[in-house]
């Protein structure tokens, strides 16, 4: 009878300690070491409109597209590339790796580089409970653990990267529960996804301070910087080098907006060091977008730009309202 009370009390405290696992499983973090809504953001939420050839995002926008079954955690490029860990949502066990997939291959050759690997480099691990995560997009050789480890919630597994399907650098998480897939937003399984005017809050599978972290924040100025390069109308401008100067060719500002809406206006306005206002330029939306990127310069004066501080302001407006903005200043010397 003492042997069968042990067996039990043994019995008990194992499933205890599960379920103690899966609920801790359930406290999900953000996968992504950068403030989510200030400094990094969500570029694409999982689709919400169930149609083909349609994509919506939890208020009807745009930052989705058809078919998206995840979260995009997106990073300045400038940020990025000075290396931004991807972090364990929860603790649990690493199911597999994949690292050795270039950076940039999509942009360069398009899908048919990736030989289905559209993950690119990635991590997918099992949280118990029935919860399972898998992470794209990482950057090629930072890859921190291996299969069968055990991680612990926040722990570093590699870097954000371009690798795979994607055009900027952003960590994709796609959510598993008990064998089906579902929004990593929400919880809510896919296929029950639609979008409304109200959209949807975070599920409690998020903990305080993600779920805080991922309120629908929609248009957002995500980068702006200054160049001296002169771009052309296809240039990506996060890939615009930093090397305004006095005597370099140009001055410019430049800004990427993140979701504006159809009629939104996007401003940029170049300061001089005296506080006039050197060159403005103005885009309204055509569309509702993803995303969208607008400069305004001139080109350097004979014997260059006087030195001192410059001031490049971004905005987005909408129906008149300043919807976001976002100011940096350069010193030339």
């Amino acid at each position: 009878m003492r042997a069968a009370f042990f067996v039990l009390a043994f019995v008990l405290a194992i499933a205890l300690f599960w379920r103690a696992e899966a609920a801790r499983a359930q406290d999900f973090q953000l996968p992504i070491d950068c403030r989510v809504g200030e400094v990094c953001l969500v570029q694409n939420y999982a689709d919400s409109n169930p149609a083909t050839g349609a994509a919506a995002d939890p208020q009807c926008g745009p930052l989705a597209y058809d078919g998206h079954d995840g979260l995009d955690l997106r990073a300045p490029a400038a940020l990025a590339r000075a290396g931004v860990n991807v972090l364990a949502p929860a603790a649990g066990i690493v199911l597999s790796v994949r690292d050795g997939e270039a950076d940039g291959a999509y942009l360069r050759e398009g899908s048919t580089a990736l030989n289905g690997r559209d993950c690119g480099n990635g991590v997918r691990i099992d949280h118990g409970g029935g919860w399972q995560s898998q992470l794209c997009h990482m950057r090629a050789g930072s890859m921190r653990v291996r299969q069968g480890e055990r991680v612990s919630a926040g722990q570093a597994l590699g870097l954000v990267g371009l690798s795979g399907f994607t055009q900027f650098p952003h960590v994709h998480l796609r959510l598993e529960r008990n064998g089906a897939l579902v929004d990593p937003l929400t919880g809510s399984p896919m296929a029950n996804l639609r979008c409304s005017a109200q959209g949807a809050a975070p599920g409690a599978h998020w903990s305080p301070a993600a779920r805080a972290a991922l309120a629908y924040r929609g248009t957002r100025l995500l980068s702006a910087g200054f160049t001296g390069a002169a771009p052309n109308s296809d240039a990506s401008v996060e890939d615009l080098p930093a090397n305004a100067a006095r005597t370099a060719q140009a001055l410019v500002f430049w800004t990427l907006a993140s979701g504006p809406r159809n009629r939104d206006l996007i401003r940029v306005r170049l300061y001089g060091p005296d506080g006039a206002l050197l060159v403005e330029n103005t885009r309204t939306q055509p569309r509702d977008q993803a995303q969208a990127s607008l400069f305004a310069g001139r080109r350097t004066p004979d014997g260059g730009w006087p030195a001192g501080s410059y001031r490049g302001v971004a905005e987005v407006l909408r129906e008149g309202r300043v919807l976001a903005t976002r100011t940096q200043t350069l010193q030339l010397r």
